[in-house]
């Protein structure tokens, strides 16, 4: 199945010190819909990951997408089923490997959108096509806030006897170029005795028009309860939930 690109690219890693940490008393906490999960941009029901359903198990409206144009040959079975109505069809494959595209935008899921609505459909008759494809990774749906791409500050490593975690975030959206600065949230912020686990989020920065070269990250501190020790960083804002590791160069594998 052939895929294009779906998303910009991020931009490379800014310096400097954190930001500031935790949000005011006053913030907003975001609400989570935990039955939901985003595949760029897409809504997929927590349940369609969960317990998969084949493409080959498509219903007789839906089935038809399976031949739209732009449709390349491959196996119904591998590929589950994420959206399915008479007029839009969205299917996921798991990649064998994750693809890292650095700075910390790791992909698990292929997918592709297929749809009724598109630039080949003619007057009074349907007609199928590819209408998106491209790479993802499951997130959470934060209401009004975006997940974005989350790493260590390799300026700044943790340390056992730290309490407080120095994170790079890149903004997926479309932001000119711009950091995140002043609009990251802490959403959630779980601490065991062997992970800490944070859930982090970007407000949209609101601009009418922005331009996709990408956006630098932007340097953002966690205070946790009590020093890091050994325990694992997570980020929880993806499903399953990753370690947070250092930057990887893009094409690197990590």
């Amino acid at each position: 199945m052939l895929l294009g690109t779906g998303c910009a690219s991020l931009g490379q890693p800014a310096g400097g010190l954190p930001s500031a940490s935790l949000p005011s008393a006053g913030s907003p906490t975001p609400e989570i819909r935990p039955e939901v999960v985003l595949c760029q941009g897409n809504e997929v029901s927590r349940q369609a990951l969960d317990n998969p359903r084949p493409a080959s198990e498509l219903g007789p409206e839906a089935a038809p997408a399976l031949a739209g144009r732009g449709v390349t040959a491959f196996d119904p079975v591998t590929w589950l089923i994420a959206q399915e109505s008479s007029d839009r069809v969205m299917l996921m494959n798991k990649l064998a490997a994750p693809q890292d595209h650095g700075h910390g935008d790791v992909r698990d899921y292929m997918y592709i959108v297929i749809s009724t609505h598109s630039m080949a459909s003619e007057p009074g008759k349907p007609v199928w096509a590819v209408v998106e494809s491209s790479t993802c990774t499951p997130t959470l749906d934060l209401g009004e806030l975006r997940a974005g791409a989350v790493t260590l500050d390799p300026s700044l490593p943790p340390a056992p006897e730290s309490d407080r975690v120095a994170l790079l975030v890149t903004e997926f959206d479309c932001n000119s170029g711009k950091n995140a600065e002043g609009r990251i949230d802490v959403v959630k912020l779980v601490e065991t005795e062997s992970t800490v686990e944070v859930v982090l989020g970007v407000q949209p920065a609101g601009a009418q028009w922005a331009t996709c070269q990408g956006n630098p990250a932007t340097p953002f501190a966690v205070d946790l309860e009590r020093p890091l020790g050994n325990r694992t960083i997570l980020d929880a804002a993806v499903l399953p939930a990753r370690e947070i590791t250092a930057p990887a160069r893009p094409g690197t594998g990590g």
